[in-house]
C-alpha cells in the first residue's frame, strides 16, 4: 500500500483525468488523458490508486474527521457531542435527526464515495481493454478483482447511509450517461454481493511489505459475510438463506489461520500497532512526507476531548460508560473489561494512579479537574495516538482498522446462533472477550441469551468504530434503543439520510 500511495502521487498530480476533461473536444497529444493513460501495468497500478484514494473520505485536511465522524458516528447512542460541536449546524442537525438534502456533511460524504466509484469503474473498463502485451494476465485478473471489492465497498458504505442510492456499475462518458435513478435496496444489496463475490475471485491472500494493506481474499470474504449479515436483518422472508451465505463467507477467514486477535486492544488504534495480526482490512495512512506525499490528518485533535487540550467535538455516552460497567469488575486483574480503559478516559483510579500516570504521563484529576463542565469528564481515548508528543502535533498519519478479526468473529457467532448453532457461537464470543477485555467466559446458553451478548460484545468491542446504529436497524431495535437511551428524533423517516440536493439537482432521473 505504500507502493500504491507513491504512484498515486504520481499520477493524480499530472492529472488523472476526470468525467469532464472527456467532454472537451481538444487534447494535447503529449498529456496523459484517460484515453491514453492505460498503457502497461504500472499506469493500471496507478489506477489502482487512484480507486483507493478517496476510503473513509480521507480527502482533505479538515475534511476527513469533520465528513467521516459526523456522518458515521454522530447518529450513535453511544457517543454525545462536546461543546465546540454546538457551533456546527450541520453537525448538529446529523445529532438532532434532522437532517436536510442542503447539509454540507452528508453531501461531502455521497460525492467522496461516488468519486471512489468513478474511480473503481475506470480501472475496471480500462483494464478489460487491456492485452497480454499491455498486463500479465493473472495481474489482471487480480487487479479486477481489487476494483470489484472497493466499488463493492464503497457502493456498501452508502447502502447503510441512505435507503435507496445510485448504483454507477459504469463509469459515465457523456453528460446523459450521469443521469441514473436510483435503485431499490434488493437491487443495491444483489449488486455489493455480487461484487464481493467477484473480488473473492482472483485476489491475493498476502501482499509483500510494499503493498501491505491492499484488500486481499479474506477481506473480500468478510465483507461478502457482512452484507449477508445485514441484509438478512433487512429480509425476514428470506433471512435464512444469507445467514447462510453470510456464515460460508465469514467461514473463509476464520478457516484461514492467518489471523489472530491482538492482545493488546489500544494498540491497534494508536499508532503503535498497525496492519496487525487483527486487521483484516485497514485505511492506511502516513507520516512520511518524502517528495511532498501528505497521508496524515488532524482527526485526533478533533477527537481530543478539552480536558486533553482537543476541539471537544465528541465524548462518549453515560449509556456507554454504563455498559461497559454492567458485568462489573469481574476481569482478570479485578478491573473493568479492559477494554473500556483503552476506549476512554474517565474518572477513575486506573487513571488517577499518581505511581503509574496513564494519561499521558499524568493522571486523569491533572488534565481535567481545571474545569467544572460535565461533558468534559469523559472522553474518547481510541484514535488518539500513544505518545504526548504526537497528541500535540498539527498531524499525524497512523493507519485507521476497517475491518479487524474480532468483528468477524462476533459476525459468525451472530450467524451460527441465527442458524440454531448456538453452542458453537459461544467459543468465538469468548474469544474475544478473553483476549481483548480480559474477561471470563460468558454465562447463559440459549439463542435469546447469546443474542444479547453480541449486542453487548459489539458495544464494548466497536465503540467509535461506526457500526452501532446500522447494528441496531438491521436488529430492528433502533427507534426504541434510541430514545431509552435520551436520543430523540428517530422516525421510520429518518433512519437514512436524504439524497442531497447535489445530486437531485444535477441528475434529472432523480425527483
Amino acid at each position: 500500500m505504500k507502493k500504491l500511495i507513491y504512484i498515486l502521487i504520481a499520477c493524480v498530480l499530472i492529472g488523472f483525468s476526470s468525467c469532464d476533461d472527456d467532454f472537451m473536444e481538444t487534447k494535447s497529444p503529449d498529456k496523459l488523458t484517460s484515453d491514453n493513460f492505460w498503457r502497461n501495468a504500472n499506469d493500471a497500478e496507478a489506477g489502482m490508486a487512484s480507486a483507493y484514494s478517496h476510503l473513509e473520505c480521507a480527502t482533505d485536511y479538515w475534511g476527513f474527521a469533520e465528513v467521516k465522524f459526523p456522518v458515521e458516528l454522530y447518529p450513535s447512542d453511544l457517543v454525545r457531542i462536546g461543546g465546540d460541536a454546538y457551533n456546527y449546524e450541520d453537525w448538529l442537525a446529523i445529532y438532532n435527526f434532522n437532517v436536510n438534502s442542503a447539509n454540507t456533511q452528508i453531501s461531502s460524504y455521497w460525492d467522496i464515495h461516488y468519486r471512489g466509484i468513478n474511480f473503481t469503474n475506470q480501472v475496471l473498463e480500462n483494464l478489460m481493454e487491456m492485452t497480454e502485451e499491455q498486463i500479465d494476465a493473472a495481474k489482471k485478473n487480480e487487479l479486477i478483482s481489487e476494483a470489484h471489492f472497493l466499488r463493492g465497498y464503497y457502493h456498501f458504505k452508502l447502502l447503510l447511509a441512505w435507503e435507496k442510492i445510485v448504483l454507477r456499475d459504469q463509469y459515465p462518458k457523456s453528460i446523459p450517461e450521469t443521469h441514473k435513478a436510483l435503485s431499490e435496496r434488493s437491487a443495491c444489496w444483489d449488486f455489493i454481493i455480487t461484487d464481493f463475490e467477484e473480488a473473492t475471485k482472483n485476489l491475493p491472500s498476502s501482499y509483500d511489505a510494499q503493498n501491505v494493506g491492499r484488500a486481499t481474499k479474506w477481506a473480500a470474504f468478510a465483507y461478502l459475510g457482512k452484507a449477508n449479515l445485514f441484509r438478512a436483518g433487512e429480509d425476514s422472508a428470506n433471512a435464512t438463506e444469507y445467514y447462510k451465505a453470510a456464515k460460508a463467507a465469514l467461514a473463509e477467514v476464520v478457516g484461514s489461520n492467518n489471523y489472530s486477535l491482538a492482545p493488546n486492544f489500544i494498540s491497534m488504534f494508536n499508532g503503535t500497532n498497525q496492519n496487525s495480526s487483527e486487521s483484516v482490512f485497514e485505511l492506511q495512512l502516513s507520516n512520511n512526507t518524502d517528495n511532498g506525499a501528505w497521508f496524515k490528518f488532524p482527526h485526533h485533535r478533533w477527537l481530543k476531548p478539552k480536558g486533553l487540550g482537543g476541539w471537544d467535538e465528541i465524548a462518549g455516552s453515560d449509556f456507554l460508560l454504563s455498559e461497559f460497567k454492567k458485568e462489573g469488575k469481574v476481569a482478570s486483574d479485578g478491573r473493568y473489561d479492559h477494554r473500556l480503559y483503552e476506549t476512554l478516559f474517565f474518572d477513575d483510579e486506573y487513571f488517577n494512579d499518581s505511581n503509574n500516570p496513564r494519561v499521558y504521563g499524568y493522571t486523569f484529576k491533572d488534565w481535567w479537574d481545571y474545569t467544572s463542565t460535565a461533558y468534559d469528564y469523559t472522553g474518547f481515548r481510541k484514535y488518539l495516538p500513544a505518545s504526548y508528543d504526537d497528541l500535540r502535533a498539527k498531524s499525524h498519519g497512523n493507519n485507521m482498522p476497517l475491518m479487524r478479526y474480532a468483528d468477524v468473529l462476533l459476525m459468525y457467532a451472530e450467524v451460527l446462533n441465527e442458524l440454531g448453532e448456538t453452542s458453537t457461537a459461544i467459543p468465538h464470543i469468548n474469544n474475544v472477550r478473553a483476549i481483548h477485555g480480559g474477561l471470563p467466559a460468558m454465562t447463559g446458553s440459549d439463542k435469546a441469551t447469546v443474542r444479547a451478548q453480541i449486542e453487548h460484545e459489539r458495544i464494548c468491542e466497536f465503540a467509535m468504530e461506526g457500526s452501532r446504529f446500522h447494528d441496531l436497524r438491521r436488529w430492528g431495535k433502533l427507534n426504541e434503543t434510541m430514545a431509552a437511551n435520551g436520543r430523540t428524533g428517530v422516525t421510520d423517516d429518518s433512519h437514512f439520510f436524504p439524497i442531497p440536493e447535489s445530486e437531485v439537482n444535477s441528475n434529472n432521473e432523480i425527483e
